[in-house]
């Protein structure tokens, strides 16, 4: 099936094998390493995988399960795992320090660590750099909200607005940290900048081993947001090497006006979004991919997808306000996109054949953000305040 807002890759295989191209973006070997750093914050754990058997019962599916990464050490989000990780990487290789451990018994205020985001991203960065006694200056679009970066402001950053989106943000980053002798921790990469966003991708791969350990049966579908590209390359590159042929289906998520991926699918090579980014999805507001990402996702998802900004707040209430003994799962415009594109699947004949989604398929979604960043377009999706919302979670 090809339709306005679902496509298939021409270009994936089963039987591919995750080669060196792939293994050198992100790999399997790489999850000691990152653990290590990241047994450097007291307060990390795993996130739950939450199990929605009303949900899947009433979609005709086997079994619907979410990691929730809002749950994420007390961060609200993924973004933790990447920005912490190679911050730390950073400190490491350009110290005398033994391993991770020496590293967080220093302050490093010579180093100053920037990057540019929409929010997430900022905050796990200047946490990074908080766990690690350094400097952080991070570089916000025009649409971030201030919820966000109050939060990224609590964890001792510098805070720059540009006036302009996030690829704006980027090179207002790129240009300052050149002059400056600035350290940038971005999650996109280009021409020349790759070391640091492999080690932001590689530290994303915790969640889906972690997904992938508590799922029990191996999920059939995965359903990926992506912005620039970095979730979804580091969790399908996981499943591929870790699973081979026998990984899930995949489904890669983009809003309709951010569509870069959906259109570098079309294209056969990387290529800028149809539309002007402009979405409450500001997590995935991008308008190019991250070039490091196509071997990956250019080669071997299986299929690429788009959300309207409708779908958004039913997928909202569907998480917040669960169905029977469902769980609850608080879940921001970004984080319940997966949810947005399963709902959408579900309610087209055409799709659900093509995909083969049925009462015996096992969907797996990622809850990449909790709301704490939109708490107005959560209420007014749910009916309930961030708070309420979260003391209903189990």
């Amino acid at each position: 099936m090809t339709a306005s807002w679902l496509q298939i890759n021409p270009r994936r295989h089963a039987a591919a094998p995750y080669g060196p191209p792939q293994r050198d973006v992100v790999a399997v070997a790489g999850l000691e390493e990152v653990r290590a750093a990241l047994a450097c914050c007291p307060a990390h754990k795993p996130t739950p995988l939450y199990r929605l058997p009303a949900l899947a019962r009433r979609l005709g599916l086997g079994a619907v399960q979410v990691k929730d990464e809002s749950q994420r050490f007390g961060f609200g989000a993924f973004k933790a795992l990447g920005g912490v990780f190679a911050v730390a990487r950073v400190l490491r290789h350009t110290t005398d320090a033994s391993g991770y451990e020496a590293l967080a018994g220093r302050t490093h205020p010579d180093f100053t660590f920037a990057t540019a985001s929409s929010g997430n991203h900022g905050r796990a960065v200047a946490a990074g750099a908080k766990i690690f006694g350094a400097r952080s200056v991070i570089f916000l679009p025009s649409f971030t909200s201030a919820e966000k970066e109050a939060a990224i402001r609590a964890r001792g950053a510098e805070i720059v607005r540009v006036d302009g989106d996030y690829e704006a943000a980027v090179a207002r980053c790129r240009e300052m940290a050149q002059a400056r002798g600035w350290t940038i921790i971005s999650d996109t990469s280009w021409p020349g900048y790759e070391t640091i966003p492999k080690s932001v991708m590689q530290g994303y791969t915790v969640l889906a081993d972690e997904a992938l350990g508590q799922a029990g049966e191996t999920p059939t579908h995965v359903l990926v947001q992506a912005g620039v590209g970095g979730l979804a390359a580091a969790v399908l590159g996981f499943l591929w090497e870790r699973l081979g042929e026998r990984r899930p289906l995949s489904i890669v998520v983009e809003p309709q006006s951010a569509d870069c991926w959906f259109q570098s699918n079309r294209l056969g090579q990387p290529a800028l979004a149809s539309g002007d980014a402009t979405t409450s999805m500001g997590g995935l507001a991008c308008r190019e991919i991250s070039p490091l990402t196509w071997p990956i996702l250019g080669l071997g998802a299986d299929w690429f997808m788009t959300i309207e900004e409708d779908d958004v707040p039913p997928a909202m209430r569907a998480l917040a306000r669960p169905e029977g003994d469902d769980p609850t799962v608080v879940a921001g415009p970004s984080g319940c996109s997966g949810m947005a594109a399963l709902l959408r699947l579900c309610a087209n004949g055409d799709a659900r054949r093509a995909l083969g989604l049925d009462a015996t398929s096992r969907v797996l979604l990622i809850n990449s953000e909790g709301a704490f960043g939109e708490p107005a377009l959560f209420e007014r999706a749910t009916g309930l305040s961030v708070a309420a919302a979260t003391a209903r979670m189990r």
